[in-house]
């Protein structure tokens, strides 16, 4: 009998039959107030009766614990509760509030702005774990269910009564996480291909700093051969600093001009192509999104890779810059490791949320991870010609 039946019951049935419901048959979750409502002689009778429940119920939870053990009691209990935790509530609203914003936007046909809205992604992101964490319990709660075998009929239905209830939450959490996937993936492609068009953008207004730069150093260099020759080493010497000024404005002019590519973007549109890649639930609704975001995604880990490449290089040639030449040293092949650790660590939280039915998921992180390395070898060699 659910609440709903037993508060049903109680307002039509008199006292009488009311003390007359089998304590068994009652749930064991009925709310203290439920009669506070309802006439004095039904309200005696329904105490009277859910003090019986509650010592029923009790008697019978230390009776489980002694056969099954807490940990299957404890399971049982999780099936009977909702599941709707305030974590996923919150991140229910937000989600809901993102959307309603989108569709503001556009119904009135106005272009929304992408800083905000990847702005309230990045903070719904922090309840993910949270999310993911139930999840990861109601599967290992199912688990747990599946792995007892029940001691007589009465209890085998109800684990598998449990089991189903459980499998109710675990449905309802994974439709709400494919939601905000798909949500999620259309905005980050969006500001994917924005960045890839500011970078598109940027290469014709430095492509000319490289070739002055290349003829200065040239100049710089010879000044400093004439130098150790002439009779007039101070006006050399002012010529050589007069050349590293010009050098050091543009290569200051270069940096004004620069589209930055941080990392934490570059983690932020991967956790978005990835999580909607690895999701059965919304791989068709959301094929295209994920496919044009990732063809923009392996330009702009290219040119991550070439920019740090580049810093390092400009460093290396100009000495006289002052810039701390540890952080620029390290940047070879950045993109791949950047790709080889992202998974490294992807792969760990999959399996600490998704426990035993993860595999299907990290195959899919493995070959993902082949696809973007071998893509960005196939972009690099294209760059290198």
């Amino acid at each position: 009998m659910t609440v709903g039946t037993f508060l049903r019951l109680v307002q039509t049935l008199p006292p009488e039959r009311i003390s007359s419901i089998p304590v068994e048959s009652l749930p064991d979750n009925i709310p203290s107030n439920i009669a506070h409502q309802l006439p004095s002689a039904t309200r005696q009778a329904i105490d009277s009766l859910l003090l019986a429940a509650n010592s029923y119920h009790l008697a019978r939870r230390l009776q489980e614990e002694g056969v099954y053990g807490k940990p299957i009691v404890a399971a049982l209990d999780r099936a009977r509760s909702s599941g709707e935790t305030a974590n996923i509530r919150i991140f229910k609203d937000k989600i809901l509030n993102m959307v309603s914003m989108l569709q503001d936007y556009q119904r009135i046909r106005k272009p929304y702005p992408i800083a905000l809205f990847s702005k309230n992604i990045v903070n719904v992101n922090d309840l993910l774990i949270d999310v993911r964490s139930q999840l990861a319990s109601v599967c290992r709660t199912i688990e747990l269910l599946n792995s007892i075998e029940a001691k007589n009929e009465a209890d085998a239905r109800r684990f598998e009564l449990a089991k189903q209830q459980l499998e109710k939450q675990r449905e309802t959490i994974e439709r709400l996480l494919s939601e905000y996937y798909i949500f999620r993936i259309k905005i980050m492609a969006r500001a994917i291909h924005e960045k890839r068009k500011a970078v598109e953008e940027e290469e014709p207004r430095n492509a000319h700093i490289p070739k002055l730069l290349a003829e200065l150093r040239g100049k710089l260099e010879g000044s400093r051969t004439f130098w150790k020759r002439t009779l007039n080493p101070n006006k050399t010497a002012n010529q050589a600093l007069e050349i590293q000024q010009q050098i050091s404005d543009l290569m200051n002019e270069m940096k004004q001009n620069e589209v930055v590519i941080s990392e934490t973007d570059l983690t932020l549109w991967l956790d978005a192509i990835v999580d909607a890649s690895i999701n059965a639930q919304l791989v068709q609704r959301s094929s295209r999104a994920v496919r044009d975001a990732r063809i923009s995604l392996y330009f702009l880990l290219t040119m991550y890779c070439r920019k740090q490449e580049e810093s390092a290089l400009q460093i290396a040639q100009n000495p006289f810059m002052h810039v701390e030449p540890e952080k620029a040293i390290r940047y070879v092949l950045r993109s791949e490791q950047f790709i080889l650790d992202y998974f490294a660590n992807k792969k760990k939280d999959t399996t600490a949320w998704l426990s035993g039915a993860a595999k299907s998921r990290i195959d899919e992180l493995d070959r993902l991870q082949k696809d973007l390395l071998s893509e960005l070898r196939r972009a690099n060699k294209i760059a290198a010609r």
